[in-house]
């Protein structure tokens, strides 16, 4: 469907920054037309799960994030007084609306390589940040190096502080959120080797779930997906027999022989159970 519009002067309005690229364009359009000219700038193709067919011309990757629509200019037609703000709407019948469109380059580069795969048309995002947990050390289960005789006083036993690495996974425009998959994960560690960390070492400790607007579809209706953010907690422990994590603590006896070790219960059950994370990346 061909629409007619023009662009007012002074349009596109473009910023460079740290953040990237972002533009504004003005655009007047037939008031009868400017829903058509919405969804031809969102992309009904965007809707349905496939790339925008169109972004700012001559910048690829510079994408519609924003429309916003007026009249233009704001003289509504003359009619009586309005008693029902539910069923009377001010009419602009036969003349034009302001469409502001705004673009920027959207966050699309997931910022690793060993991600999980997802579905078509979805894709993630990723973030990291970097804390520390302290733990206190028995006194009995030091000694001087240079002479083992003499006593570590309470003073001297420092805390050990085990850094703890924050994932935050985004996945952006999921179909449907696994919720089942979530909940079975929730609180577990990673049964196989995910981010390139070992067993155990990492826990799915969170997630939010938010609709997310992703355009216009074939019967002009908002269409909507999901943006799903994964918290997962890497504690990996540099041991001399390797690397441990949350089903580890640190075991001061024997005092001849203390280090890290796994805690089970009574009948050989970890604190931590473990769970494939890959349910967590597919739609539900």
């Amino acid at each position: 469907m061909t629409i007619a519009f023009r662009e007012l002067d002074g349009s596109p309005h473009e910023v460079f920054s740290a953040d990237g690229m972002t533009a504004e364009r003005r655009l007047v359009v037939a008031w009868e037309d400017r829903h058509a000219l919405v969804a031809h700038l969102l992309g009904e193709e965007y809707a349905l799960g496939l790339p925008p067919p169109g972004g700012l011309p001559g910048r690829s990757g510079v994408s519609v994030i924003e429309v916003r629509v007026e009249p233009w200019p704001a003289e509504a037609e003359p009619r009586a007084a309005m008693t029902d703000p539910t069923a009377e709407l001010n009419s602009y019948s036969g003349r034009w609306a302001l469409v502001t469109a705004a673009y920027a380059l959207p966050d699309r580069e997931p910022g690793r390589g060993d991600l999980p795969p997802v579905a078509a048309h979805t894709y993630l995002t990723y973030r990291m940040d970097l804390a520390g947990q302290t733990i206190r050390i028995p006194g009995e289960t030091l000694r001087w190096e240079t002479d083992g005789a003499i006593p570590v006083p309470p003073e001297a036993i420092p805390a050990l502080r085990v850094p703890i690495i924050e994932h935050q996974i985004t996945w952006h425009r999921a179909p449907l959120p696994p919720w089942s998959a979530i909940r079975h994960a929730a609180g577990c560690v990673n049964a196989q080797p995910f981010l390139g960390a070992p067993p155990e070492t990492i826990l799915f400790d969170g997630a939010i779930a938010r609709r997310q607007f992703i355009g216009i579809d074939l019967e002009g209706s908002a269409a909507f997906g999901w943006r799903l953010t994964y918290i997962f907690r890497e504690r990996a422990i540099k041991t001399p027999g390797g690397i441990v994590g949350w089903n580890h603590a640190f075991r001061s006896l024997p005092a001849s022989a203390p280090g890290w070790d796994r805690l089970t219960t009574l009948d050989g059950r970890t604190l931590y159970s473990a769970a494939n994370f890959a349910g967590l990346f597919a739609a539900g």
